[in-house]
């Protein structure tokens, strides 16, 4: 009789384990929905603020040489103010090619991998795992 006994306590135990496993399971499953759609949010907005940045660059950036060469034009010819500004964006082109990686890869790489791979201390559910686990009892049963 204690051997039947000892497999029904087996077979209830084994079912509670196994419902807190779906439970466990699909909550796992929500949180990495819920972090999926905020670092993807995340990340949506650094390459729309990027975008936006570089739209008003661009606008600045055509208000001024048009300045540059109506005051140019003043003192050469409009040609000669057409070169002169030519030359400028050509060594701003090269200046920005030859220091890429510090200006674009590396701030990106270092944005993303923080959206990523946020901080141990600000991701870490292990601790409010072990929490729930010690209010119930632990694993004593």
């Amino acid at each position: 009789m204690d051997i039947f006994s000892n497999i029904l306590g087996r077979s209830k135990r084994d079912k509670r384990t196994y419902r807190d496993l779906k439970v466990y399971l699909s909550q796992r499953y929500d949180l990495l929905k819920l972090e999926l759609i905020e670092k993807s949010s995340q990340m949506l907005s650094v390459i729309l603020s990027i975008v936006i940045v570089v739209v008003c660059a661009l606008a600045v950036l055509i208000y001024l040489s048009s300045a540059l060469i109506s005051w140019l034009t003043l003192a050469l010819n409009a040609a000669w103010a057409y070169t002169i500004v030519c030359a400028v964006f050509i060594l701003i082109i090269v200046v920005v090619l030859m220091m890429r990686d510090r200006l674009f890869v590396r701030p990106f790489i270092r944005k993303f991998s923080r959206i990523f791979y946020p901080e141990k201390n600000e991701t870490d559910t292990t601790a409010e795992f072990t929490e729930v686990t010690e209010e119930k009892g632990g694993d004593n049963e």
